[in-house]
């Protein structure tokens, strides 16, 4: 039901900026806004559900709680990049939507080096 809820505000949302577009073209980036933050807001509510599951998990596998923070880090690294670089490739920003992605790209792997570290010095423990 949720689904219907987000697909009834994106398709509201993109003929209310086509509607306004003709008029006052400068109102239509405000709504895409708009309804992207609502949209992400309603995904919010969906990730502390899979932090919950995540929680599970790690009840379960005896994993490393710094490992989790640091695939926690990386979602919300890589939603923030996807929402923002979006908001302005439809704003006709490109160049500064790549350089999001870019940024993003890096920071998922700057933060993954500790875990990358861990799984090279297990694989060396292993073959000596």
């Amino acid at each position: 039901m949720d689904m219907i809820k987000i697909a009834m505000i994106g398709l509201a949302a993109a003929l209310l900026a086509m509607q306004v577009k003709a008029g006052r073209p400068e109102y239509e980036i405000f709504i895409t806004m708009a309804a992207c933050l609502c949209i992400f807001f309603f995904l919010i509510t969906k990730l502390t559900i899979v932090i919950d599951a995540v929680s599970q998990i790690q009840e379960y596998i005896r994993l490393d709680s710094k490992y989790v923070a640091i695939l926690l880090k990386m979602i919300g690294i890589t939603y923030v990049a996807e929402f923002s670089s979006n908001l302005c490739r439809d704003a006709g920003y490109g160049a500064v939507a790549g350089q999001i992605e870019m940024f993003g790209k890096l920071s998922v792997l700057v933060i993954s080096m500790p875990v990358l570290l861990a799984l090279l010095e297990t694989i060396s423990q292993f073959l000596s």
